[in-house]
């Protein structure tokens, strides 16, 4: 049992392996094709300069759920402040705090470091006035779902190896894992040697001559004796009347013990 899941755990860590390894070439093959979509000065929904503003047409949702529009900035010595709104109909677009998802994101050592200021979520779609208040310094404002579907659209077989080696090969390999320490436990525990007793089965015949040799074996006397004793053959015998001795003599020897 051990052997077998040590080898269902090497198995299954070879089919792993070449998932993640797939997953990976596929990954670098998309990359070199999507780089400029996930450069901001190259794909955005509108870029201004400081104290400017700019009417952009936003969408308030996709098939995936709620959209989202993200404000970015260079990261110079400082970090940047937001220092922007996004107005429609003279309300503000409801927009959140940048979450652990929203990473910088730098192309290459020599490429600028974007930095997302504002995630903003259009409750309605339509014409949307963006604004930049910073007294220095571009805004870009970036729409990631169209990116992302340009991105499919360019490299379709590539993301789906890349989503499907990653996805599947992570599962096999925690698979293998668990397989690999539970055999490791049982060579552990057993010595890994397991020694099954060899037990004859008995054949029809066989069962046919034991049965006929236990009913011609001469019994044995019992030694034990009957507990119950018969009344008329009783092995007590009947006191004796005491027997007196005739004579004086006898009757002073009596006296005198």
């Amino acid at each position: 049992m051990a052997r077998d899941m040590m080898r269902f755990a090497k198995i299954l860590s070879a089919v792993s392996f070449f998932l993640l390894l797939m997953s990976t070439i596929a990954w670098s093959s998309a990359s070199d094709e999507s780089e400029r979509y996930l450069d901001p000065s190259q794909f955005n929904e509108a870029v201004i300069g400081p104290g400017e503003s700019v009417i952009v047409n936003l969408s308030s949702s996709s098939f995936l759920g709620q959209r989202e529009y993200l404000a970015m900035r260079i990261v110079d010595d400082v970090d940047p402040l937001p220092e922007v709104r996004l107005r429609i109909a003279s309300e503000d677009c409801p927009s959140d705090e940048p979450s652990i998802i929203h990473i910088d994101r730098q192309l290459n050592s020599d490429s600028p470091k974007y930095r997302i200021v504002r995630v903003f979520l259009p409750a309605e779609s339509g014409e949307y006035t963006l604004h930049n208040d910073a007294e220095s310094g571009d805004l870009w404002l970036v729409d990631d779902f169209r990116a992302q579907t340009k991105i499919f659209q360019e490299s379709p077989l590539s993301i789906m190896v890349m989503i499907g080696g990653c996805c599947i090969g992570g599962v096999v390999g925690l698979v293998a894992l668990s397989l690999a320490a539970i055999g490791w436990r049982k060579n552990k525990q057993g010595g890994g040697v397991s020694v099954v007793p060899q037990v004859p089965i008995m054949t029809t015949s066989d069962l046919y001559r034991e049965f006929h040799k236990s009913q011609a074996a001469p019994k044995e006397d019992s030694s034990i004796p009957d507990p119950f004793i018969d009344e008329n053959k009783s092995s007590l015998s009947e006191p004796e009347d005491d027997i007196v001795p005739d004579g004086d003599d006898n009757w002073e020897n009596w006296d005198n013990g």
